[in-house]
Order: structure tokens, then sequence, then C-alpha cells
């Protein structure tokens, strides 16, 4: 069965009541829903790599240490978006405050779209950048033998991908610096490694598929097990204003916990 998003009917009354009331705002961000978002999107990080911070040692752990606390990051950012968003929802169209009533159903459906429908994404891509960072360190310890990458783009759901489909380049290659999946949300695609016998691609097919690299989102133009990430700060949740941009440095007010205090829960 999928996991699903753990946030009760009491948790999310309570949420839009503090919002009406202005208790809670973008400013104040209950860590209940911060926690929960995280350990929703943290549950498909840990499936994609493989296991928990205990299941790993040395540079395994490192960077799947490096990629939880992106994660936590992403769920602050989301958490204030949302919020914002929501707290958006108090003003009718005529410029009046809306009923409690009128709020809270409107503010749920804004709710349910961020940790529902949006966050589904979000968790299947917390699984595939996951996946593609721990394939990554497998691909540098191995690369000596299979010194060559090859782009597969696979199914119906990535036709951004077609424009890289049998790129084939060194290890080494900048190209993999952005050209690795996920290339979007929900993207299927791999990349697989090959021996030296393996042809690369020519001049003119190499720099064809680079030029494509304008189809992809920035948030996508990247390599989670290089840049030890699973979300881009290019996502739009991590666009704030500028006055904002302090708050947003110090993770929107809200705790990362360590290593330790993460292992001791396991």
């Amino acid at each position: 069965m999928a996991e699903k998003f753990k946030y009760s009917d009491e948790q999310l009354k309570t949420l839009l009541a503090g919002i009406y009331s202005g208790e809670i705002s973008e400013y104040n961000i209950p860590e209940d829903l911060y926690f929960a978002i995280a350990d929703y999107l943290k549950s498909g990080m840990y499936q994609g790599f493989g296991g928990t911070l205990a299941d790993f040692s040395g540079k395994d752990l490192e960077l799947l240490n490096e990629l939880r606390e992106n994660v936590y990051m992403f769920s602050a950012a989301k958490s204030f978006t949302a919020l914002q968003q929501m707290r958006d929802l108090l003003i009718n169209e005529e410029g009046n405050i809306k009923t409690g009533r009128e709020f809270a159903k409107d503010a749920a459906a804004t709710f349910e779209n961020f940790n529902t429908n949006w966050g589904l994404s979000e968790r299947q891509t917390a699984i595939g950048q996951a996946q593609m960072a721990s394939k990554w360190s497998e691909i540098e310890k191995n690369k000596d033998i299979l010194p060559t990458l090859v782009y597969d783009a696979t199914g119906e759901e990535c036709p951004i991908c077609q424009e890289f489909e049998g790129l084939a380049a060194p290890v080494d290659d900048p190209v993999w610096d952005w050209a690795t999946p996920l290339l979007h949300f929900n993207c299927e695609c791999v990349i697989r490694q090959e021996d030296s016998d393996f042809p690369l691609s020519s001049s003119e097919d190499y720099d064809k598929m680079v030029d494509g690299k304008d189809t992809v989102s920035k948030e996508f133009q990247m390599n989670p097990g290089k840049d030890k990430i699973i979300f881009s700060d290019s996502h739009p949740y991590f666009d704030v204003q500028p006055k904002d941009k302090d708050f947003a440095k110090e993770n929107f007010g809200l705790p990362i916990p360590t290593m330790k205090e993460e292992l001791s829960e396991e």
C-alpha cells in the first residue's frame, strides 16, 4: 500500500482555525505541519535510496544525510508557501474577510492540493532522485571499468526526455551535471553504465542533445548524486520575496534534526 501523507482531520481543523485567528502564518509555521511534510517525503527518499541512516556508513551515509537535510529545507519552504497561499484566501473578491466556514472550505482545498495532489508527485520525485543519487555513487565506484553512461528514455510519461534518448558520454562528461534523471515530475527514465567498447555519441548528436537542455525545467537541471540534493533551490517554493530571504536562510525558523537525533528515533 502506498504511503499516505499523515495529518489528521483534527490537526487540519486546528491549523485552519489558527490561520483564521491570526495565530498561525507563514512566519509562525506549526512544527507538526513541517514534520508531517518532511516525514512523508523522507519515507520516499529512504525507499529510493534503499535504506535509512541506520543502514549505511562512510560516504553513502554522508550522502544520505545531505539528502535528508535537503528534504527538511524543502519541507520548510513548502510549509511557508502553503501557509502564505492559505492566508491569502482570508479575503474574498469584494475585499471583505470571509466567514470562518467559507475560509475553511477554500483553505482545505488548497491544503489538499499541496499535500495530496502535489505532495504525491513530490514524494515520487524524492524516490526517483534518491535512487539516482545512490546509483551515481555506484557509477563513480565503477567508472574505471564502466566509463560510459547512456541515457534511456522510457515510458510514455517522458516526452521531454526523448531529446536525450541514446545520449552516450563518459561518466566525467559535464553533461551529466544536469542530464541525469529525473528531468521532470514523474520521470521514468534511467541511465545505464557501459564499458569502453560502447560507442560515444557523435559530436553532432551530442551537440543536438545538449541543445535540448532548455526543454528541462531548471529545478531538474541537476545531478542528485553530485549535488547531494533531492530538490533544487530553483524549485518555486524557494523563490521568496527579498524581505523573506534572511528568514529563508534560517530554514523559516524551523529545526533540522541532527543525524544523531534522527538515528535515536529509528
